[in-house]
């Protein structure tokens, strides 16, 4: 446990965030033209899977394992799929995924439920004793599970990242062209789930088949269906692997990336949010947005045909997807060819690169291997995992040593959405009130202010300072801190004692919307996060603070002026209209976290009082949680008397005790945020 030592606690997170843009800066490449060179491949990890093993004597002559993978029906019509042909299904990863009631999307297949088998591939250690599985193929699923084996991971206390693989049409997780590359992501340590899609069961139009309208329309429900129910198949391989005791406790439910080969690549786009086209005229609908997925890979995926694109008409079911997608392409490509792409990807409202091969067409080719993963584990690491030496690695490299040709078309871009400052709580907005974030932004840094409450359902709030590690993505250390209590009369600051309990993440999907997730006291949730309004909006936006005295909207964090003389306390004020709403974080008698809130009306020019409230309520990780049960307690009142935009005095009544501090704005970094 650090002890303060007199500064804030925050201020060594900040220290540290400056130490990681140092190193990061350190390693830039200064080059505008970066070669890198090539990740050694396999990765650093052995490699084991879930059970998939299979009864091939039920395989006849006249047919083989790969159409049960690909699920490719008999020639009179009856249904082949791989969980025909399991020896152990109770010990498969299967789920089952209903398919909407709606027609148009899903044809025939509308208010069905289908059947999908899972693969998982997943870092192990070097000493597991558990022996390959042989395929039909001649390819070894290493370190197989059998029954009701667990997973034997690296670390059994570490929380790994999830990576959905989604393979291309009549393929399947266990086909020559994909079982490689998931067991060789799987050695960069990724938990790589990837369920069969077995498209042959809805539909068996080739893609080149596309460019013959009379045949597209002929065979476009059944298409349309296939497309619609892979992201829903991946969301569902999701939520199955979260809720398996086997691997909740061992993966990061924030850290959940994709990789898609072919249609693999158009489905984690789907699943991010665009639209699908879905019928002749090039009408489109957005199947479903999942926002655990937060970044994807796309080699050689398919955008459609220029006369039937998969994203509506000129792709414009993409304009609002701000999901983070590589996408790596192939110049020879005539299945998924790489002009069609290209404006596909630069209709995406997020972050998106387009490195193009030379040569390559609509295939793994061996010859760039090194090139594809190592743009690939690059950006994973970079948007999944928040590696800020990763981000700064993608933001300037332009080709990989060695290999085949590869070059950048579209340069990684990130949209900048500005300032996020102000108070957050959960999405829909109302819907779990009674905690909520206070974010005040300046610079590359978010400092955040949770309050909520612990396990016993006493109000507890933790602090975090976040630097930028991505597009719009700002994540640290979250700390519990102790210190004097509120009315003490001379301040402490060596009773200060920060004590870090877990992590936080904000991904920011748009000015208003976003996500937090965290693990605390090994406790993980992701939440998903809006402004919370109740008047007039004001304008934020980065400035320099010289002129802060001008100011008349207060929003921003406050402190004990002079500056720093109270470290370890604050006061988060929220200024819509003519109300601040006030969160103070602060210390009860024991010296526990306490915090209190006011709705302080405007009373006069400058001069704003309420009602102080504490309140209980459900604890931090509550599933669900209740807003109901949140109670409110008036224990005094509290005034703010500003003189200037940058000075006020605070005054307040707790429970029969009385004070009054000046206070100031806490600066902590440039350019701050100025609200008008």
């Amino acid at each position: 446990m650090k002890r303060a030592s007199g500064s804030r606690p925050t201020r060594f997170l900040a220290e540290r965030a400056l130490a990681i843009a140092a190193l990061a800066a350190t390693c830039a490449l200064a080059d505008a033209s970066v070669e890198v060179s090539p990740l050694p491949l396999p990765g650093p990890y052995a490699v084991a899977c879930s059970d998939i093993a299979q009864d091939f004597n039920r395989v006849a002559s006249d047919e083989g394992a790969s159409d049960y993978w690909q699920g490719n029906p008999r020639p009179q019509g009856a249904s082949r799929y791989v969980t025909d042909l399991l020896a152990e299904p109770a010990s498969t990863p299967t789920v089952a995924v209903s398919a909407p009631n709606d027609t148009e999307l899903f044809g025939s297949f509308a208010g069905r439920t289908v059947p999908y088998a899972i693969l998982v591939c997943y870092p192990t250690t070097a000493s597991n004793p558990r022996p390959g599985y042989a395929l039909p193929t001649g390819k070894i699923v290493p370190h197989m599970q059998r029954g009701g084996d667990a997973p034997l991971l690296p670390d059994a206390a570490a929380r790994y990242p999830v990576l959905l693989f989604s393979h291309g049409y009549e393929g399947s997780p266990l086909s020559d062209d994909y079982i490689d590359p998931i067991l060789l992501l799987a050695s960069f340590g990724y938990v790589v789930a990837a369920p069969f899609h077995g498209d042959l069961r809805f539909s068996n139009l080739v893609s080149e088949s596309i460019d013959n309208l009379f045949y597209l329309i002929a065979h476009l429900d059944d298409f349309i269906a296939m497309q619609a129910l892979r992201p829903l198949s991946l969301s569902a391989t999701l939520d199955r692997l979260l809720a398996d005791p086997q691997w909740a406790g061992h993966i990061d439910p924030s850290m959940v990336g994709g990789f898609g080969a072919s249609q693999g690549g158009e489905s984690l786009l789907l699943m991010g949010g665009a639209g699908l086209t879905k019928t002749i005229g090039q009408s489109w609908s957005r199947v479903t947005s999942d926002t655990r997925l937060r970044a994807a890979d796309g080699y050689i995926p398919y955008f459609g045909r220029s006369v039937f694109p998969s994203f509506g008409r000129d792709q414009r079911g993409l304009d609002d997807v701000t999901l983070p997608y590589l996408v790596i392409a192939g110049t020879a490509d005539t299945t998924a060819p790489i002009s069609v792409t290209q404006a596909g990807i630069a209709r995406l409202a997020g972050p998106r690169e387009l490195v193009a091969l030379t040569g390559v067409g609509h295939r793994f080719d061996v010859a760039p291997a090194a090139d594809i993963f190592t743009w690939t584990l690059t950006f994973l690491d970079a948007e999944v995992r928040h590696d800020s030496l990763a981000h700064q690695k993608l933001i300037e490299m332009t080709r990989v040593a060695g290999g085949g040709d590869d070059r950048v078309l579209i340069p990684f871009d990130e949209p900048a959405w500005g300032n996020f400052g102000g108070l957050w709580w959960n999405a829909p907005a109302n819907s779990e009130a009674g905690w909520g974030i206070n974010l005040a932004h300046q610079g590359d840094v978010i400092f955040a202010s949770w309050f909520t409450y612990d396990a016993s359902g006493k109000g507890w709030w933790l602090v975090m300072t976040a630097p930028k590690i991505g597009a719009n993505i700002y994540a640290g250390t979250l700390l519990q801190v102790t210190g004097p209590a509120f009315d003490a009369v001379t301040w402490d600051a060596r009773q200060v004692v920060g004590t870090p309990v877990g992590t936080g993440t904000f991904t920011f999907t748009d000015p208003n919307n976003g996500t937090f997730a965290y693990t605390v006291n090994n406790a993980s949730q992701v939440k998903n996060i809006t402004r919370e309004v109740f008047g007039p909006m004001p304008g934020c936006s980065f400035s320099a603070q010289n002129n802060l005295a001008a100011t008349t909207n207060y929003q921003d964090l406050w402190w004990k002026s002079p500056a720093g003389s109270e470290s370890g306390w604050g006061i988060n004020f929220t200024h819509q209209g003519d109300r601040i709403f006030a969160t103070w974080f602060t210390y009860d008698r024991d010296h526990s976290p306490m915090w209190l809130v006011v709705t302080a009306d405007e009373t006069a020019p400058g001069a704003y009082g309420g009602t102080l409230y504490r309140t209980t309520g459900p604890p931090f990780n509550a599933v669900p949680f209740d807003p109901a049960k949140v109670v409110p307690v008036n224990v005094g009142t509290a005034s703010f008397t500003f003189s200037d935009g940058n000075n006020a005095t605070f005054a307040y009544t707790v429970n029969g005790v009385s004070q009054a501090k000046a206070i100031t704005r806490e600066v902590f970094r440039t350019p701050g945020t100025v609200c008008r």
